[in-house]
């Protein structure tokens, strides 16, 4: 059974954790202009973040928008650094330890010791199998079609209470959730988001496997195999 988050988001507020996400979230990025003038002042920053979520005074910021091509056209929308070291810590002390051991074994995307090469490494193990056991076979691969963009706030928040008891951190998942005030869609760009996506698609995962008891099955984000 997964962890139940109960009267921990203080006992986790803690300067060093707040600094392990920065040196976290900074890694590959170093000179960067943003990440260069922070680090010129990164006690400075850390300290003033840390008094913003102890005392509930911390607002998200907005978003930069930009697009990538490749392997398809993406509205990637990019929020403050210092924003980015909230949702690492969000995700790195409180949503791994009360979701991503419920997942499923064959959730792919975004996890730890995970990933792209494993979830095809598994498919054509699936696929040897198939072979053996029925000669001919089919394989179902779907998308959900502009999957971020799709995904009801209000849903995601719901099952995220499930788990969630602390009301602190709810306050803090609202407030990176809404802080584009819609009630659809989550931004691209934000560390959490990989992460929320993951906690939304579960529902299906566990309803597939049992429910349906579909043997061969594997999520590598928004595709299924």
């Amino acid at each position: 059974m997964a962890k139940t988050i109960r009267n921990e988001y203080y006992k986790k507020l803690t300067y060093e954790k707040l600094m392990e996400a920065h040196i976290k979230s900074r890694k590959g990025k170093d000179l960067r202009k943003e990440i260069i003038l922070f680090n010129l002042k990164q006690e400075e920053y850390i300290m003033w973040l840390y008094e913003q979520l102890k005392n509930k005074t911390y607002k998200h910021g907005g978003y930069t928008v930009f697009y990538v091509t490749e392997p398809k056209v993406r509205k990637i929308e990019k929020s403050r650094y210092i924003d980015r070291i909230v949702h690492r810590w969000v995700v790195d002390n409180f949503l791994e330890h009360a979701f991503i051991s419920q997942f499923i074994s064959t959730s792919f995307a975004c996890i730890k010791n995970k990933g792209m090469h494993k979830a095809a490494q598994y498919v054509q193990t699936c696929m040897q199998k198939a072979q053996r056991k029925w000669g001919e076979y089919y394989i179902l691969k779907m998308d959900v079609s502009k999957y971020f963009d799709s995904i009801n706030k209000s849903i995601l928040l719901e099952i995220i209470k499930r788990k969630v008891k602390d009301e602190n951190l709810l306050w803090l998942i609202q407030e990176i959730l809404y802080a584009q005030k819609k009630e659809t869609g989550l931004e691209i760009g934000n560390y959490t988001s990989q992460t929320f996506g993951n906690i939304y698609l579960n529902e299906m995962d566990q309803m597939i496997k049992h429910k349906l008891k579909i043997k061969y099955y594997a999520r590598y984000l928004s595709m299924i195999v």
